[in-house]
């Protein structure tokens, strides 16, 4: 009986003590209009037990502020009386396009002084701003002086856990404060705050790029066949892990961040309304956490497959490939995954030395579904399936025999699956190998010539028994659009790393998206994301 009377004590005081807050920090470096700001929070129990607080989790209650700046007045203009009050006024409202209608008088910001910061939000129920055109940006308050001393007056603007900043907190301070409170909701604990920096515009979309139409070759086709067609997109969408100020310096840190990014990317990808989606690069997390539940809400299903080894550290900080697909066009019939890992030591016996296997356990992976199109809510039956292939190629320039083999491998897997099936082919994903690579002359010609340059530097013996032919005729989706097309504008390297191939003989493309000119990518590079566009 005393034991459960003290176990009973124990979960009384539980639930009448509030957390405590350990740490409060906003993840967002610099605030941007538009873009959600998500803090950390870590709390810790009476009974030594710490978490990080989530949008479910009700210990802790959430205020979000603007600042509206306000100083002391400046003497040496004389005495100010509060237009509230008459009183002698400490301080005056910053804002330069803020108005207060007090007992049916105006008083501009000029003559907004206040007794004290009491009466200043009194009077903010009755202030206006003045009306701008469309696309003009509020005036920034005037800047403080460090010779007034200023006070910092607050306006609540939100409670929940995650705030977007809107067009009027653009150019003001935020603050997030953190209250702890206990398991019955009848006690709270001390609070903590938090302060952004000011609140950034947001800033231009990418430009809208259309579709160009590409003329088809003579008798490519029988035009009393059946003919149905399908738009496919290829997107690597640069996992936050890989975003680093390391690898992209020019860019600022806060167009590095994902929270500024995902919704950038999820609007230009579902701008241009394709029906098979094939992305690299995409981590494990975001895709479980907002890829996927966004593209299911626009229409999409669809399949991940991460990298084989979670060598990157923590769960779901891992990146691999997605292929998703409109469910009102398609129906998913096959899908299928191919890790280079476990090909290459399933094939251990061929290579002479140990180091060959070594250098190809790279983890990388590919992915391949097979898709069947529908036409007025039907399926169209064997005559309207397709393989849809996406893989990301081993990044490393010094190592083009790794690259070869992947490829190598992928295509003679995909041929053995397409070929006795008559599968129409796309094969698309990041293959980190331009025009001049072996990959893509082995791609192109259905073979590669023993005396590429790439093929002289084979140390690890990984192609000695490698058979570089295959039977596929791929086309370059791209083709037409000539020697100066480029999937990757970044500040170190512009050229082509991506790619969407299909076989000849049952596809033909249509259009392709069009290229931004080279000043516009070189302005975006300079000022924004490292991975302006997609293939």
């Amino acid at each position: 009986g005393r034991q459960h009377s003290e176990t009973a004590a124990r979960g009384t005081m539980m639930a009448d003590s509030p957390p405590v807050v350990l740490r409060a920090e906003l993840l967002n470096s610099v605030p941007i209009e538009g873009v959600e700001i998500e803090p950390y929070v870590l709390i810790q129990f009476a009974n030594g037990q710490s978490r990080q607080v989530t949008d479910d989790d009700d210990s802790v209650l959430f205020k979000w502020c603007r600042c509206e700046y306000t100083a002391s007045s400046d003497t040496q203009d004389g005495p100010r009386t509060c237009i509230m009050t008459g009183k002698p006024a400490t301080m005056q409202c910053l804002l330069p396009d803020v108005t207060f209608e007090i007992n049916g008088h105006e008083y501009k910001h000029e003559q907004a002084y206040f007794a004290s910061d009491i009466e200043f939000n009194k009077a903010w129920q009755f202030h206006k701003r003045a009306s701008r055109p469309e696309g003009v940006d509020a005036p920034k308050p005037r800047r403080q002086d460090p010779s007034r001393d200023f006070v910092n007056v607050w306006q609540e603007i939100g409670q929940s856990r995650v705030y977007v900043p809107q067009k009027q907190d653009v150019g003001r301070i935020l603050k997030l404060e953190c209250t702890p409170i206990s398991q019955n909701g009848l006690y709270t604990g001390k609070s903590v705050s938090v302060e952004s920096s000011e609140v950034m515009p947001a800033p231009p979309l990418a430009p809208v790029r259309q579709m160009i139409d590409v003329p088809g070759p003579p008798n490519s086709f029988d035009p009393r066949g059946p003919k149905a067609t399908f738009k496919v997109m290829s997107y690597n969408t640069l996992a936050d892990i890989y975003a680093t100020p390391q690898v992209y310096p020019y860019t600022p840190a806060w167009a590095l961040a994902w929270n500024f990014r995902k919704r950038n990317l999820l609007r230009e990808i579902l701008s241009y309304k394709a029906d098979v989606l094939a992305l690299q690069e995409v981590q494990a997390d975001h895709y479980k956490e907002f890829l996927e539940p966004e593209f299911r809400a626009a229409g999409y299903d669809g399949v991940y497959k991460q990298k084989t080894r979670e060598s990157m550290g923590q769960d779901g900080k891992m990146d691999g490939c997605a292929i998703l697909y409109r469910k009102s066009k398609f129906v998913l019939i096959e899908k299928h995954a191919l890790e280079f890992n476990h090909v290459a030591m399933s094939r251990a016996k061929q290579f002479k030395s140990d180091k060959a296997l070594q250098c190809l356990l790279k983890d990388n992976v590919a992915l391949v579904l097979v898709l069947e199109m529908c036409h007025n809510g039907q399926q169209m039956g064997t005559p309207g399936r397709i393989c849809v292939a996406t893989t990301h190629i081993y990044q490393n320039q010094g190592f083009p025999n790794v690259k070869i083999w992947q490829v190598m491998t992928l295509v003679q897997e995909l041929q053995k699956f397409t070929v006795p099936r008559q599968l129409p082919l796309v094969l698309t994903g990041d293959l980190n190998s331009q025009q001049d690579s072996a990959v893509y002359e082995f791609l192109q010609r259905n073979g590669v010539s023993p005396n590429h340059a790439e093929l002289q530097d084979d140390a690890q013996g990984i192609l000695e028994s490698a058979e570089l032919r295959h039977g596929l005729s791929l086309r370059d989706s791209h083709a037409m659009m000539g020697k100066d097309f480029y999937s990757n504008f970044t500040g170190g390297f512009v050229g082509v790393l991506d790619y969407l191939w299909h076989t000849a003989e049952r596809l033909r493309v249509t259009r392709v998206l069009q290229q931004i000119d080279h000043d516009t990518l070189t302005a975006f590079t300079v000022r924004a994301a490292p991975h302006p566009f997609p293939c």
